[in-house]
């Protein structure tokens, strides 16, 4: 019996597209996946790629502070090493956290049945190779993709 091929695996950098769904890896790694049967809609869009920016830059915040204070208590009294450290680090994070929800990227928004996620490209993503990748995706796919960038 002849074997008869489906459509292709779609790639652009960290995204992939298959009959399966929408998946976001990074190294060998399944980041995000969204089956093909939940997707409703999927815009490209460039902005805040954090899924909750707010959330995550208001808890980098209170980390930093953290940060801040074991960083004056080592300067003041260096008593307790070990606890200023720690705080130092937390502050680490939380700059760390802050710097994340600010980044632009491009990424597609993908409204599911009772949802809405974002998929990410990285940074090495280029426009032009994208918008071919969506062209690629609406002819094999026939997932409609509307751009906001």
């Amino acid at each position: 019996m002849p074997a008869t091929e489906g459509p292709p695996i779609l790639k652009c950098d960290n995204l992939i597209v298959s009959p399966r769904g929408v998946t976001e890896a990074h190294a060998r790694k399944v980041i995000l996946f969204v089956p093909a049967a939940e997707i409703n809609r999927i815009t490209l869009k460039f902005g805040r790629s954090d899924h909750r920016p707010v959330f995550t830059a208001t808890m980098g915040i209170l980390l930093s502070l953290a940060g801040i204070f074991g960083l004056v208590e080592l300067i003041l009294a260096p008593r307790g090493l070990r606890y200023e450290l720690a705080m130092i680090t937390l502050g680490v994070i939380g700059g760390s956290m802050i710097f994340d929800s600010l980044k632009q990227r491009y990424f597609f928004e993908v409204a599911k049945n009772n949802d809405m996620c974002r998929l990410v490209f990285s940074r090495r993503a280029q426009l032009n190779d994208i918008r071919e990748f969506c062209q690629q995706v609406r002819t094999h796919y026939k997932h409609e993709i509307t751009e906001e960038v």
